[in-house]
């Protein structure tokens, strides 16, 4: 594989639309007005529905063709079983087969993530930091979702970071390569008090030891001999010099998540070989992670949390400072990141990466059952803030059939409340003497601000199949967007039917 910069044209050409062309046509009828385009992709969309309710066949097939058919590269996190034959399938219906990479236990394809981040492309290739926030970015997704971040998180996390550090920089000094083997072997073997740190025995049968000795004998003098005594002084002194059940809480923090990887199969795709990095979708592949969590549970989301990490930060990293919009547009390939039952996914990077994700020309689509999924997933103190911190830089939010009530409310909320007039009227009856019968009328409205759509109307959107024609209801919000429904005033949502047929 080609570690370098590639300029990502095929035949030298650009092959996909621009960032207005049209991508989906919403709504009724062929209006511009409610085209969504690259530069709508590019402000993240969120699909929200209930079990059943039609968003995968419905409005994420849409999405996903789309992208496929206008060449974009990209990343699918799968979670149910059945997502990467559909990947297969659409591919091959768009033309584009050959640019699949399924990523399976039994293939071919591996990522030795930590030598990939050690020699990428990139000023910031090889930096020890970069390193450790790989580790920390998996760990914070999966304690979130266990419920194991305390009141005293933040001294553990930096505990665990400088063990990281040191780690990593003893592999580089001694080994010029790193490898999660390596600083397994280093955290193991490192010493438990300051009096095994003499010991002979401990010193012959110690791979941190060793490799100590190693570094220094190949660094004698300069910044690499400086860091070398800082590597040296973390281990002997005071790592060594750690309380036991200190030290305990903090190397298995790091092994009971390396363990996973050191493993069967997925020691094989992510400990050994380097055949495909995040690079490859830059010049239009489509890497598909077939380890779904309904099959591999948490170790298929730590593989996929780790992937998505470094994937973002190459997305972020791949456009140089100096380009200009247009040229960007002209060379630039857009790549999308789509993940179905996205709450196995997400952490508090996505915020921060879809922030900035129009510029780096990436497109997100993540789905989801409801709000409570999201909350839950962020976890903690904050879970709820960061939640709605992240779902804020996700522009455009599709909504099916769902019975959440916070769910429906938070959409309405969303689109917001219009003044409308509320009308009011009567008749009453009156006695004008004997046989005689009198009506009279009143009439009357009030100005009131009022949900155009009510939370209620998400409970009963179609949810495809034989008993709705096979299309599946919507209501799609974007924020900033004015949208033009047939013979309609315009406003700041549309309903739409997706079909759920090719």
């Amino acid at each position: 594989m080609d570690q370098e910069s590639k300029v990502p044209l095929r035949g030298g050409i650009q092959d996909w639309p621009g960032d207005n062309e049209v991508l989906l046509e919403l709504g009724e009828g062929e209006r511009a007005e409610n085209y969504w385009s690259l530069r709508d992709a590019f402000e993240g969309a969120q699909v929200f529905g209930g079990t059943g309710s039609g968003k995968s066949s419905g409005s994420g097939q849409a999405l996903a063709r789309a992208f496929l058919a206008a060449n974009l590269g990209g990343l699918v996190l799968t979670a149910k079983t059945d997502e990467a034959a559909a990947w297969r399938k659409m591919a091959e219906e768009e033309g584009r087969s050959e640019d699949l990479i399924e990523v399976t236990l039994e293939g071919r394809f591996q990522f030795n993530f930590l030598r990939y981040e050690l020699n990428r492309p990139g000023v910031g290739a090889g930096h020890t930091e970069s390193l450790v926030n790989l580790f920390c970015a998996v760990l914070e997704s999966a304690e979130k979702r266990q419920g194991q971040m305390g009141g005293g998180d933040a001294y553990w996390n930096r505990a665990l970071r400088q063990l990281l550090r040191n780690a990593i920089d003893l592999a580089v000094l001694a080994l010029e390569d790193v490898d999660l083997s390596s600083l397994y072997e280093i955290i193991a073997s490192a010493p438990t008090s300051r009096e095994e740190t003499r010991d002979e025995g401990w010193q012959e049968s110690s791979a941190c030891f060793a490799l100590l000795q190693a570094a220094q004998a190949k660094h004698t003098d300069g910044n690499r001999a400086e860091d070398l005594k800082l590597v040296a002084a973390y281990f002997l002194r005071e790592f060594a010099g750690l309380a036991n059940e200190t030290r305990s809480v903090v190397v298995s923090t790091f092994t009971s998540m390396a363990d996973c990887f050191m493993r069967g199969a997925l020691r094989k795709l992510f400990c050994e070989g380097l055949n495909y990095s995040p690079e490859d979708c830059f010049d239009g592949k489509i890497i598909v992670l077939n380890l779904p969590v309904k099959e591999f549970h948490e170790l298929g989301q730590f593989a996929q949390v780790l992937f998505k990490f470094v994937w973002q930060r190459a997305v972020e990293r791949r456009i140089p400072v100096d380009t200009d919009r247009r040229m960007a547009q002209e060379t630039i390939r857009p790549v999308f990141l789509f993940a179905d039952e996205s709450q196995f996914f997400v952490n508090s990077y996505d915020a921060l990466f879809q922030s900035t994700a129009r510029s780096s020309r990436a497109c997100t689509v993540y789905l989801t059952q409801n709000l409570p999924t999201y909350f839950s997933a962020f976890g903690g103190a904050n879970g709820r803030q960061e939640a709605e911190s992240f779902l804020g830089n996700l522009q455009t939010k599709i909504a099916h059939a769902n019975g959440d009530p916070a769910t429906n409310l938070w959409m309405a909320d969303s689109i917001g409340r219009t003044r409308q007039i509320q009308l009011s009227g009567g008749m009453s009856e009156g006695g004008m003497g004997p046989g005689r019968t009198s009506f009279n009328q009143t009439a009357g409205g009030n100005l009131v601000y009022e949900y155009p759509v009510q939370p209620a109307e998400f409970t009963t959107l179609a949810t495809g199949g034989p008993d709705h024609g096979y299309q599946v209801g919507a209501i799609i919000f974007q924020g900033g967007r004015s949208w033009l429904p047939d013979g309609q005033k315009p406003r700041n949502f549309i309903r739409h039917l997706f079909s759920q047929k090719p």
